[in-house]
């Protein structure tokens, strides 16, 4: 809600001196001309696509050309819900490669959600990698194991409208930058799959893991952990304790799941 936002800002900017009030007030007043300042902004946006697109079956064609509206509006290419419905008709037969971006530490139920998955056709993981090393707990050679996984994620994607699952704790902006690059360069779908737990859980589901990590790595691993933006992907699944997707960002049909 930009309007809050907005409110809060030029809250902050009264002991902030006139530079900031002035940044403030340029800012809301673009927003407002962009008509940006309701609670649901992109609603008629939205709203617009869903009547384009009509009895479009495919949920991932159906986000995808959401996600591609939403960009061409922000980025002022288009004006109109009319014109940003219209940038999506290459989409709109889902003839692209679709990538599943787990995120989360150690121990954090990521495999799992993903093994419940139905059509996936490749799965990259970078434990399997260090496994057929020798050793899934070598952590000496990551930079080699991460070139081989972001080559098999590209061969996986340039092979069509296919379903490939990327399979690493991806704690960092850094780190998933480099696997986005390789999935835009192939025109891919990006869902990231950010799966959350309490400290005290991912403790105490490491302790029954098959291969548990040390105490000292997922407590440096909680610290680093930078979850993504929505909006850093084209949608976000948020999958909580019980391993199901309690909430999304960036789908069409506003968080119904």
């Amino acid at each position: 809600d930009l309007g809050v936002l907005h409110a809060v800002a030029a809250a902050v900017a009264v002991t902030e001196g006139a530079a900031a009030r002035d940044q403030v007030d340029w800012s809301a007043l673009h927003a407002e001309e962009a008509g940006l300042l309701g609670e649901e902004p992109f609603e008629g946006l939205r709203a617009s696509l869903h009547h384009a697109l009509g009895g479009l079956g495919d949920t991932d064609a159906a986000d995808r050309c959401w996600a591609q509206a939403r960009a061409s509006y922000a980025a002022g290419h288009v004006a109109t819900a009319e014109a940003a419905s219209a940038a999506t008709w290459r989409l709109r037969g889902g003839a692209f490669p679709r990538l599943i971006h787990l995120v989360g530490p150690s121990g954090s139920g990521k495999s799992t959600f993903a093994a419940g998955l139905s059509g996936i056709d490749a799965r990259v993981s970078l434990d399997d990698l260090r496994s057929a090393r020798g050793s899934r707990a070598d952590q000496r050679a990551n930079a080699e194991v991460l070139r081989e996984g972001l080559r098999r994620l590209d061969s996986a994607l340039a092979a069509g409208p296919a379903t490939v699952v990327w399979d690493a704790t991806s704690l960092g902006g850094h780190q998933r930058s480099l696997v986005h690059a390789v999935a835009h360069r192939r025109d891919a779908l990006i869902t990231h799959v950010v799966v959350a737990a309490t400290g005290d859980e991912l403790t105490r589901r490491n302790a029954g893991r098959t291969h548990p990590v040390p105490p000292e790595v997922l407590e440096g691993q909680l610290r680093r952990f930078d979850p993504p933006y929505p909006g850093q992907a084209h949608r976000t699944w948020y999958v909580g304790e019980g391993g199901t997707v309690d909430d999304v960002d960036g789908t069409l049909d506003g968080g119904e799941w």
